[in-house]
């Protein structure tokens, strides 16, 4: 077809013409282009080979650039009102040179007189675009927006009692109230297969800080505080809320604790001795590009897939020690709450959330719904923890029977004021 069903795009510029990857600088345009060539010579930067197929034809090009305009760009004349005394169009418009140059921000490095972008824009056609449904938020920007307005809202409104009553809390308008927000993270984190086992007998890693001459020897010394000590606010859990923070690697374990070189630090190695069930946000697929085609197979919703990924930044970003971190960390502790005590993924609660180290890049933290009375105890520990009596004995051992991390190794890596 030289022209599209509405008559707005026409290929007549480019007929005939072949380009080769170099001249477009975009990865999905390159790969469309090197599985489609069937030139020796291209047309626009006089590359010539001499055995191997370098260039495409242009039309071809055109209609897989068009693909990915399409599902996000439409017609002005078709999506906004005009109004020739208020200036024409109502609402952000761009001619197509300027959807290329600028909206999308497609370069052509070797077109250095702009001959390939000029027959572009020629075949985009002269009507304005306008983004696909102009006057509402597209889905990726409804959702990372309600995300941003719960960050907010918790943060600096209401902590508290915000599912009772959407009304009574707050009016959202457009975006999803933080109740709504809560139940479509966690429909689409089990929808795009973020749940996982982590198999018994898995090592997990705890790093503990230590003062000169403490030594840690127990899992209950590396495990987590007692909950009448747990008076520090971490990322996930307020303060007063036990959870087990771990890593899969040493190297990211100490990484997460290291911020006092005057400290030593003793990592214990954990075993886990029963299958756990997580919410592995480190699985999370990397969102589409622009132009890259989702295979038709995938059942992902791009949309939803690139709120995910923004969403899990936000989880897991870097947040700077000092007076605002009590307020920062809320999002995440009420998230991670709202995991913890109402999630539940084939009817079954899960045990923890895995998520991207913010303090050792590509390594993977861990929060356990765990206390110590998750810790399995030696026999020395279950009789200095019960004392004497057979009832404190008793007592332990039935607590012991859902105990289920087990400490199986400690080391130093660093000594108190000295080197590892």
């Amino acid at each position: 077809m030289s022209y599209d069903e509405e008559g707005f795009t026409s290929l007549r510029a480019a007929e005939g013409l072949v380009v080769c990857d170099r001249c477009i600088d975009d990865p999905d345009v390159q790969t469309y282009i090197r599985d489609k060539a069937e030139s020796l010579d291209c047309d626009f930067c006089a590359r010539r080979a001499k055995t191997r197929l370098i260039a495409a034809p242009l039309t071809g090009v055109i209609e897989f650039i068009l693909v990915a305009l399409d599902r996000e760009y439409e017609r002005a004349v078709e999506a906004l009102g005009f109004e020739s005394a208020e200036g024409g169009y109502q609402g952000a418009h761009w001619d197509s040179s300027e959807l290329i140059d600028d909206v999308v921000g497609l370069e052509f490095p070797l077109d250095h007189v702009g001959r390939l972008r000029d027959v572009i824009v020629e075949c985009l056609g002269d009507e304005p675009w306008c983004e696909r449904n102009p006057y509402s938020l597209r889905d990726d920007e409804l959702y990372i927006t309600s995300w941003e307005d719960f960050c907010k809202y918790v943060k600096f409104e209401h902590r508290y009692f915000f599912q009772q009553s959407n009304r009574q809390v707050m009016d959202h308008g457009e975006t999803l109230s933080p109740g709504r927000l809560l139940k479509f993270i966690g429909r689409v984190c089990n929808s795009h297969g973020l749940i996982r086992t982590l198999p018994a007998r898995s090592m997990l890693y705890r790093a503990r800080q230590v003062k000169p001459g403490e030594v840690l020897r127990t899992g209950l010394e590396f495990g987590p505080p007692p909950k009448q000590y747990a008076v520090r606010s971490n990322r996930m859990s307020p303060a007063g809320i036990v959870m087990f923070y771990a890593s899969d690697e040493v190297a990211t374990s100490v990484a997460e604790i290291d911020d006092n070189p005057k400290l030593g630090i003793s990592v214990g190695t954990f075993s886990t001795r029963r299958d756990a069930t997580l919410l592995d946000l480190t699985r999370l697929q990397r969102p589409y590009r622009f132009f890259e085609q989702q295979p038709e197979a995938s059942e992902l919703n791009r949309d939803v897939l690139s709120f995910l990924n923004s969403f899990v930044a936000s989880v897991s970003a870097k947040v700077e020690a000092g007076d605002r971190e009590h307020v920062d960390y809320v999002p995440t502790q009420i998230v991670t709450e709202w995991f913890r005590t109402i999630f539940t993924h084939e009817r079954n609660p899960i045990d923890g959330i895995c998520y991207p180290s913010a303090q050792n890049r590509g390594g993977r933290s861990y929060v356990l719904f765990a206390d110590s009375e998750q810790i399995i105890l030696e026999a020395a520990e279950i009789a200095a923890k019960g004392g004497t009596g057979p009832l404190g004995h008793w007592l332990i051992r039935e607590q012991q029977k859902s105990a289920w991390l087990h400490l199986v190794r400690r080391r130093t890596v660093r000594v108190a004021g000295g080197n590892p």
